[in-house]
């Protein structure tokens, strides 16, 4: 498919839910996440390693110093930048025949976890500067932050504040076929609280507001707003085990968009959500999550889509040094051209981890995914689009002291697509350093 079709963008409509500072970043989830999906478990590629600055490198949350600073270095190369089909005219698209390139990036941040009788106060950011060898227009430096306030007026009622900015390259955007890359920039406040009725009940509720832009005018999945509440309860087993029930409801806008017979401007969400958490044995942990999603558009119902979301999630430490991850999940997001407004996928990942001491690590993962697309406009003939995902990847880690880790990744990307000019393939080698102190 050429972008001559008319691209309307949406942001993945199933949202992950954040709880900490610490959460994955988008920009190393894949495709098939979330939402997203957006993609918890996804795979992190070697040019958002400098990211993990972020991230403790401290093999435990309570050995962190109330102040930190850290600083990273990645350098990767990446067989295909772009994302370009095998068909696809590199010289006439890049004015080059090469598509590969050599990316470095350069992290400099710092953290603050600071308690204070109930509360907790937390405060992460940090600058990365994208370098790209050939490709130097590609260049950008961003700016990424998260604070959060883990508040409690009394042991029963507390709750979270939380807001952040994370700007990375979106390599799922879909504009590969223009020799362009996506920067995504998303920011998200949230202010949720939880009431503990009695030692079993708790009473839960929220409000929101979240938005993603993206540089390139022309993606499949762009700018938005949504902002919302939430409202539920969950149920608390002395075994540990949760079982909640939330109530979304958002109103979003497409910015920059008018009413039209093509384009919505505005749309409503509404979701009905069940989470458990379960740990069935002292080796094995369980996550759940099930929804019906719903999103209607305002003035044109042709964009409308709902079903059932979920995904799985078990961890089970096989012994003290070999651990395995495995889950399965259904999507459903918007992807808006004249031939579709939505998709629904399917995707499963497994994900073995052996630490052969306590200073190294062997990461392997597999993650394979189909997703259709659906929901052309009047008048238009559906194209019965299927791609089919699959990602490989080995990460190697040394952490030679507390303050430092190294790791050395390989990573194999690979779609495949009924429709013309949506394959790619894309291997990735890379080493990094990230250092705190």
């Amino acid at each position: 498919m050429k972008l001559t079709s008319l691209l309307l963008d949406q942001h993945v409509a199933t949202q992950p839910r954040r709880d900490t500072l610490t959460d994955s970043p988008p920009q190393i989830r894949r495709s098939f996440g979330r939402p997203p999906s957006s993609r918890d478990f996804a795979l992190i590629p070697l040019g958002s390693l400098a990211l993990m600055g972020l991230l403790p490198l401290a093999a435990h949350a309570d050995e962190l110093d109330t102040l930190q600073f850290q600083a990273g270095q990645s350098v990767q190369h990446d067989s295909n930048v772009f994302r370009l089909s095998d068909s696809a005219d590199t010289q006439a698209l890049l004015g080059t025949s090469g598509r590969s390139d050599t990316i470095a990036v350069t992290t400099a941040g710092f953290k603050v976890n600071k308690p204070y009788g109930l509360q907790r106060f937390e405060v992460a950011a940090n600058v990365e500067k994208h370098n790209y060898r050939n490709f130097s227009n590609l260049d950008f430096t961003a700016f990424n932050y998260g604070a959060a306030w883990r508040w409690s007026f009394t042991p029963a009622l507390h709750g979270n504040l939380t807001t952040d900015r994370r700007e990375y390259v979106d390599t799922t955007a879909d504009v590969q076929t223009t020799g362009q890359l996506n920067r995504r920039t998303s920011r998200s406040t949230v202010f949720d609280a939880e009431y503990e009725l009695d030692g079993a009940w708790r009473v839960l509720g929220g409000v929101f507001e979240r938005t993603s832009t993206s540089s390139q005018p022309f993606t499949f999945e762009g700018d938005y707003k949504i902002r919302g509440a939430e409202a539920g309860v969950r149920h608390v087993w002395s075994s540990g085990t949760s079982l909640a029930y939330r109530f979304k409801n958002g109103e979003g806008e497409y910015p920059g968009r008018t009413l039209s017979a093509v384009s919505a401007s505005d749309f409503t969400d509404r979701e009905h959500e069940l989470r458990l958490d379960w740990a069935p044995t002292g080796k094995t942990t369980v996550k759940a999550r099930l929804s019906h999603f719903d999103r209607a558009h305002d003035g044109l119902s042709a964009r409308d889509f709902s079903g059932v979301t979920g995904q799985v999630d078990a961890t089970w430490a096989v012994t003290g040094k070999t651990s395995i991850t495995g889950g399965v999940a259904r999507d459903l997001g918007s992807y808006q051209t004249t031939t579709s407004s939505y998709y629904q996928g399917l995707r499963f990942f497994i994900a073995p981890t052996w630490k052969p001491t306590e200073k190294t690590a062997v990461r392997l993962r597999y993650d394979h995914g189909v997703r259709d697309f659906r929901g052309p406009l009047p008048g238009f003939m559906a194209t019965d689009r299927e791609d089919t995902t699959r990602l490989a990847s080995l990460i190697l880690e040394w952490q030679p002291v507390r303050a430092l880790k190294l790791m050395a990744t390989a990573q194999r990307d690979r779609r495949t697509s009924n429709a013309p000019g949506f394959d790619y393939t894309s291997n990735v080698f890379g080493i990094s350093a990230l250092a705190s102190f």
